[in-house]
């Protein structure tokens, strides 16, 4: 009964990262690229104590001919500078959500091995079932 648990955790888990890896393809696909500048940092702080987590960035950019300046949910450990340009990824549907252009592959290839994981801890446990 516990391998089943397991495999059905596996199952869950290359899920998670097929519907991660769906949204990030759907952004290579069909995301428009605008340059956005860093408009202000603010530092994201845990509940408890003054211990910075990371940073959170207002960035402003135009698509469409509108001009939106939205916060970014990145998470960066090291604030970007304010003023400096980036290129973001915008979802033509709706252009207040972006993801960075240069952190696209780098999530692209992490969902890929987060299917694989769940697949192969499947797979094992699934073996030891049957077994």
């Amino acid at each position: 009964m516990g391998n089943l648990i397991l495999v059905v955790a596996g199952i869950a888990i290359a899920l998670a990262g097929g519907l991660y890896l769906a949204r990030l393809m759907y952004f290579k696909k069909n995301g428009v690229i605008v340059k956005a500048e860093v408009v202000s940092v603010k530092e994201v702080t845990r509940k408890k104590g003054r211990q910075v987590n990371g940073y959170a960035h207002t960035l402003k950019y135009e698509m469409n001919g509108k001009t939106y300046e939205e916060q970014d949910k990145a998470g960066y450990s090291e604030p970007l500078k304010v003023g400096s340009t980036h290129l973001l990824m915008c979802d033509p549907k709706d252009p207040k959500v972006f993801k960075f252009e240069a952190d696209i592959d780098s999530h692209i290839k992490v969902a890929a091995a987060l299917i694989a994981a769940g697949v192969i801890f499947a797979g094992r446990f699934a073996y030891a079932y049957m077994k």
